[in-house]
C-alpha cells in the first residue's frame, strides 16, 4: 500500500493540502484554523460548500488517474447530499459506521457525475468514517460487487444491509492513527485502476 505522510487535512473547512515543513503547521493554510485537526461540531454554508468542492475535487482526480469520463450531472444534488450527509455525522459521530453507509447509499445510488460514482461514493463513505475513527480495511478492488449491487437502478440493498456490510469489514482505531489512514486513503483514491462500467 503507497504510503504518504505529507498530505494533510482540514476538519474544519475540509481542506487538503501537502506538507512543506517538518512539523505540522498551528493553523490551516486556507482557514486559517488553529484546530485544523479536529472535528467541527457546527455547519456552515461555507462548510458544506467545501466539502461539496473536496468531493468534485476527489472525483476528478479519480477520473484522471483511473479512467472514465469527467463531468458533472447535478452540482446543485451534491451539495444537496453533502448538507445531509454533515448533519449525518454530526449526529451520529458515535456510530461511525452509520455515516459510511448513508455516504455509501446517497452517493452511489444518485449519480451525480457522469461516471465514477461508485468510486467516489467509496472514497467518501471511507473518508468520514476515518474521520470518525473508523476504518473501511476492505480495498475498493475487493468491494466493487457490492458496490455495483448498491448502484443498481431500482436495487434492492437497503441502508440497513449497507451498514451491516460495514460492521462486518471495519474497525474502530485510535485518534493518533487517523492522520496516517487519511493519508493511505488520499493515496489510494489516486491510485484506483479499476474503471467502472455501465455509469
Amino acid at each position: 500500500m503507497p504510503k504518504n505522510t505529507n498530505t494533510l487535512f482540514c476538519f474544519r473547512c475540509y481542506h487538503l493540502w501537502k506538507k512543506r515543513k517538518v512539523k505540522n503547521p498551528k493553523t490551516c493554510p486556507k482557514c486559517n484554523s488553529p484546530y485544523w485537526h479536529s472535528p467541527r461540531k457546527r455547519i456552515s454554508k461555507g462548510i458544506i460548500f467545501n466539502m461539496k468542492e473536496m468531493i468534485i475535487e476527489i472525483h476528478n482526480k479519480i477520473i484522471e488517474i483511473g479512467g472514465g469520463l469527467q463531468g458533472i450531472r447535478d452540482e446543485g444534488g451534491i451539495y444537496n447530499s453533502t448538507y445531509k450527509l454533515l448533519n449525518h455525522q454530526y449526529k451520529n459521530q458515535r456510530n461511525p459506521t452509520k455515516i459510511g453507509a448513508f455516504a455509501l447509499n446517497e452517493f452511489a445510488k444518485r449519480h451525480y457525475f457522469i461516471d465514477g460514482n461508485k468510486r467516489t461514493a467509496y472514497a467518501i463513505s471511507k473518508i468520514f468514517m476515518l474521520i470518525n475513527k473508523c476504518h473501511l480495511v476492505i480495498e475498493y478492488q475487493e468491494a466493487t460487487d457490492f458496490m455495483l449491487e448498491i448502484a443498481k437502478y431500482e436495487g434492492e440493498i437497503t441502508y440497513e444491509e449497507i451498514k451491516k456490510w460495514l460492521d462486518e469489514n471495519c474497525k474502530i482505531i485510535e485518534e493518533k492513527k487517523v492522520k496516517n489512514y487519511l493519508n493511505q486513503t488520499f493515496v489510494n483514491i489516486t491510485l484506483l485502476e479499476k474503471k467502472e462500467n455501465g455509469e
